[in-house]
């Protein structure tokens, strides 16, 4: 139940990564930043297009399951989101989206834009798993940390009782 219980979350992950990807996307094209500087991919905000975003997201998010760099979720989530990024310049983007290697058809910043949104669905799927998921160390170490801060309460608080016997 435990494994289901984490396999779960990482989904959850991956998914609240692509809704964060998708609306940083949409964002910086709407604003004319990412077209301004190398990147003409400026999606229109549909249903259709952020649930299979996000959609494909939950499904990548079963990395997050890779043991690497456990107390540190930003790494964790900056390097993991190299795997996604490379299925997308080297697959999606001249396979399926027609515009070729890296995605130049995009323009000349695809591949560095693109590697900067893999990484914020990275960071945010890691950031959100650091903080909810049972299991998780900075869980673990908050309750650790919160129990010893109740036990030296306690503590202190027999100290003064025995003091004023």
């Amino acid at each position: 139940m435990k494994a289901l219980k984490r396999v779960f979350y990482v989904f959850v992950a991956g998914a609240l990564g692509g809704l964060t990807n998708s609306i940083v996307v949409w964002s910086l094209g709407v604003l004319g930043l990412t077209p301004a500087l190398g990147f003409s991919m400026a999606p229109e905000l549909s249903f259709e297009w952020l649930f299979r975003r996000v959609f494909a997201s939950a499904l990548w998010g079963i990395i997050f399951l890779i043991p690497i760099y456990k107390n540190a979720p930003v790494k964790k989530g900056a390097a993991l989101s190299i795997l996604p990024w490379l299925s997308s310049v080297l697959l999606v983007f001249p396979m399926r989206m027609d515009v070729g290697l890296f995605g130049l058809g995009f323009g000349i910043g695809t591949p560095i834009w693109t590697l900067f949104f893999a990484a914020v669905w990275g960071i945010t799927g890691t950031l959100f798993l650091s903080r909810y998921a049972p299991g998780s160390v900075p869980n673990t170490a908050r309750l650790n940390e919160a129990h010893s801060k109740l036990n030296q309460a306690r503590h202190d608080k027999s100290d003064r009782n025995q003091e004023t016997n």
